[in-house]
């Protein structure tokens, strides 16, 4: 039995089209538990901001130490949220190339990352 070409074509874009939604339905999942990991960092963030100003809550030293070395492991799980909701924001309104939008961001997310690294 042939299958004609525009079949193969219309089968091939629907397995196309299932990995993308796939992909997106796995970024969204990502979003959402980054989001409550940077809660997290939040709130130990300026916890420790506090404590190392007004020196209550916890020691000086381990509130600056906090405070100072929680950046390096903020970053990443801030800009994968940022970078994910920004993809998600564009394709609302109407960006639609999905290569140079990933690509993009992902400079983006590299350069920045690169840069907090050079502060230290």
């Amino acid at each position: 039995m042939m299958i004609s070409p525009r079949l193969k074509a219309k089968n091939l874009s629907n397995t196309m089209l299932s990995k993308i939604l796939k992909l997106n339905r796995i970024l969204v999942k990502i979003n959402r538990i980054s989001g409550w990991i940077m809660l997290i960092f939040m709130i130990i963030y300026m916890i420790s901001g506090y404590a190392w100003v007004n020196r209550t809550i916890m020691s000086i030293t381990q509130a600056r130490y906090l405070h100072t070395t929680l950046d390096i492991y903020m970053m990443p799980v801030f800009m994968a949220h940022v970078l994910i909701s920004t993809k998600f924001a564009l394709k609302r309104w109407g960006f639609h190339h999905d290569n140079v939008t990933n690509l993009a961001l992902l400079l983006i997310g590299i350069v920045s990352y690169i840069f907090v690294l050079m502060i230290r």
